[in-house]
């Protein structure tokens, strides 16, 4: 394995939600409170950036390769970035203006999971929910604070799903699609910061960004800490597999400036995108399956 690199000074100011989109070799990812959808390859050399009506939350692939799906404040939308087109797709059972929409992760049989929260962290203001249909989302979990993953086994029977305030990682069992019998998976330390965004490899292991931990690390399917990887920034968000054979592992991170243009040579490395190669690989994004779309809007 090597060493954590610098792949984007995007300056991101909430960097969250690395994705790898298979098709077109690209990296998506997003910045909350930079309302900005980011796009590269795996080096960091080509690359594309969105501005977005409302603070997104996570973004996924669908069956389409044209058409994404944002979680953004209001809820679900389906977007085209070639076209700037941004449908809405659906609401979450009680969501409100005072929530937004967190992480979010495809499945293997294509079903979209995300999480909500209050935007000022209220606890208990959070859920886990599910991407039914168009028009239709089913409460699965709560109450949570900050929901964060989530993430799912090879075999698709285990649901990992973090809640970033309490210092908790859970795991459920997926019965019938339904999580159940939810324990704790793991619990961090003080000084180890809080459990964020994270990923699951070919192995069946979980890789966990810590938020004010300035870390990614690497757990057994029993919770036994396998290694770690330092980063250059205390805030880190997100993490996926891309590039070739799944075996680079994108980090988001956070507390840049926020800047359109991405951070000027020499700042801090806050907010950037980083890439490690790795010995072991990923596994492909999941992809949602939809139906009908109705009323466009405009990227900017």
């Amino acid at each position: 394995m090597t060493g954590a690199r610098l792949v984007w000074a995007a300056g991101a100011r909430l960097g969250e939600g690395a994705l790898w989109d298979d098709r077109l070799a690209r990296l998506w990812w997003v910045d909350i409170e930079g309302r900005r959808l980011h796009r590269t390859d795996a080096a960091g050399r080509d690359r594309a950036s969105w501005h977005l009506p409302h603070r997104p939350g996570h973004v996924a692939l669908t069956e389409d390769p044209e058409r994404l799906v944002l979680g953004l404040q209001p809820g679900l939308f389906l977007c085209a970035p070639r076209t700037g087109r941004i449908d809405p797709l659906a609401v979450p059972e009680g969501h409100t203006a005072a929530h937004r929409l967190n992480d979010g992760k495809v499945d293997g049989a294509g079903r979209l999971w995300f999480g909500t929260m209050g935007i000022d962290e209220q606890p208990g203001s959070g859920a886990l929910h599910r991407l039914e249909r168009p028009g239709r989302c089913l409460r699965l979990e709560g109450p949570f604070t900050v929901p964060n993953g989530p993430a799912f086994s090879p075999d698709g029977g285990r649901l990992y799903l973090a809640d970033s305030p309490a210092r908790r990682v859970f795991v459920m069992e997926i019965e019938d699609g339904r999580p159940v019998r939810r324990r704790e998976f793991l619990r961090f330390a003080e000084e180890e910061g809080y459990p964020d965004g994270m990923t699951v490899d070919a192995e069946g292991c979980i890789w966990v960004a810590h938020w004010d931990g300035g870390r990614v690390s690497r757990f057994a399917p029993d919770g036994a800490r396998l290694q770690s990887i330092a980063l250059p920034a205390a805030r880190v968000t997100s993490c996926a597999f891309g590039g070739e054979g799944l075996r680079t592992l994108f980090i988001t991170t956070a507390g840049g400036r926020g800047r359109p243009g991405g951070a000027p040579e020499g700042e801090p490395p806050e907010g950037g995108l980083f890439a490690v190669d790795t010995a072991t690989s990923g596994l492909p994004a999941g992809r949602v399956r939809l139906g009908q779309e109705v009323g466009p809007d405009r990227m900017r």
